[in-house]
């Protein structure tokens, strides 16, 4: 009997034990996936940061060639809100307030700055020559917290070190070792510049209403298959195999298929009118033989042997040998910036594995009204003398929920080359973007 008893008490301590040590994990678990939340969100609060520091650099470096007051008004009062998500970003970080303070009170004083001066243009007031030099210091100021911002989130990756690990140290001084952000203040600590631009000019633009460029009818899942074989090229199709569906204003059905070679793209087609809405590779990494040109001009065949009608590239962006490029529908020679049309090529056969034509179903239609009222010289005198600009071309752009037609003219302004969208109606001063080249191509901001 005692025996049985000391059996039972065993078992009852084993399971005890086991209890407390699968109890013990659990919590240690709970604790490990809490502490990843909380890293998660401070890397979050960290991006959205950088983000907003290299949107202040671009924002202010186009506020001296803007001459419109309204254009002025619009960058003036960006980069005061950029400014206040800067010190909104950093300011909710696990970092020392002693060694973040000049940071934030730069970015504070950055935004009240800016906003002063959209309040002293919208009441009538010219920006001086003093304010426009003053804005292009800041700009130089922005771009260096940024490239230390980034080569201190840089030092923490390659140290494997977390914010989330870092406990109070609100009122503790610099520590750089464990802290590299602290040093983002420190003008010696780095340069490496992180470039954020959009994917080509305009090419967010926002979708309105129904779509244009869809056609009449509806067809099947089947026939959804046979439309993107034909679209990719039959003769490179091995299989092509229908792969769900999707709602949505462009409701579609999803097609994979399996090329000659082995390759597979997933591809969308719209229920209405069966028209190609995106294609996709599963892996992309080619050795390249053609040149972004090369590319160009067999992407722009491909389009028009599949009923596009006449577009140009626009913009041009090489990944592993992978080109992808914008193409602009174009009409009596203005260029149609919302039907925008994406393709990727191949850098090694110049074959389309890629596309996006969201933009272009959405709002392609023959347009009217596509003569101006201003005449080039007249909106040339408008722009910046700063920007050398001595050409103009008609375009469409999406702006503020409507289309405008407007003249895109191009200049250049301390080594950098600017597009700036003057209204061919009214003369007003609408956009201004600066083109950004680097090794993979060209972008906008």
């Amino acid at each position: 009997m005692g025996k049985k008893v000391s059996w039972i008490l065993t078992a009852v301590l084993c399971l005890c034990l086991t209890g407390s040590l699968v109890f013990a994990a659990e919590r240690s678990n709970a604790a490990d996936r809490v502490r990843q939340q909380l890293e998660n969100s401070y890397t979050q609060r960290l991006s959205e940061s950088q983000e907003h520091l290299q949107a202040l650099g671009i924002k202010l470096g186009k506020s001296p060639l803007a001459m419109d007051a309204r254009l002025q008004v619009e960058l003036l009062t960006g980069v005061s809100r950029q400014a206040d998500g800067v010190v909104s970003g950093l300011s909710a970080l696990p970092l020392s307030h002693a060694a973040m303070a000049d940071t934030i009170k730069f970015c504070n004083q950055l935004s009240d700055y800016a906003l002063h001066q959209a309040l002293l243009v919208a009441s009538g007031q010219p920006l001086s020559q003093e304010t426009l030099a003053e804005l292009i210091a800041l700009r130089d100021r922005c771009a260096l917290l940024s490239g230390q911002l980034a080569a201190a989130r840089q030092s923490m990756l390659e140290s494997g070190l977390k914010l989330a690990g870092q406990g109070n140290v609100f009122y503790a001084p610099a520590q750089l070792s464990d802290r590299p952000l602290e040093a983002v203040g420190d003008r010696d600590h780095g340069m490496d510049y992180p470039t954020m631009v959009y994917d080509g000019a305009f090419s967010d633009a926002s979708h309105y209403g129904q779509p244009k460029a869809l056609g009449e009818g509806e067809i099947t899942p089947e026939e959804a298959v046979s439309v993107a074989r034909d679209f990719v090229g039959a003769d490179r199709v091995a299989q092509a195999t229908a792969a769900g569906e999707t709602g949505g204003v462009l409701a579609g059905y999803g097609v994979t298929l399996r090329l000659q070679d082995g390759s597979v793209l997933n591809a969308e087609v719209t229920r209405q009118g069966g028209k190609m809405l995106w294609l996709m590779p599963e892996h992309a990494s080619f050795a390249p033989a053609l040149t972004p040109e090369d590319c160009a001009a067999l992407g722009l065949d491909f389009l028009q042997s599949r009923g596009y009608g006449e577009m140009e590239s626009n913009h041009i962006r090489v990944y592993d040998g992978l080109c992808v490029i914008n193409y602009v529908a174009v009409q009596d020679g203005v260029l149609l910036y919302p039907d925008l049309v994406k393709l990727q090529l191949r850098m090694d056969t110049g074959e389309v594995v890629g596309l996006e034509a969201n933009n272009y179903l959405m709002n392609h239609t023959a347009r009217e009204k596509l003569t101006p009222i201003q005449s080039k010289m007249q909106v040339l005198r408008k722009v910046s003398p700063l920007l050398g600009a001595t050409d103009a071309r008609l375009c469409l752009i999406p702006h503020l929920g409507e289309e405008r037609l407007c003249y895109e003219i191009p200049g250049e302004y301390e080594d950098n080359e600017y597009r700036v969208y003057v209204d061919a109606y009214t003369g007003e001063e609408v956009e201004i973007l600066q083109m950004i080249r680097d090794g993979e191509g060209e972008l906008s901001a």
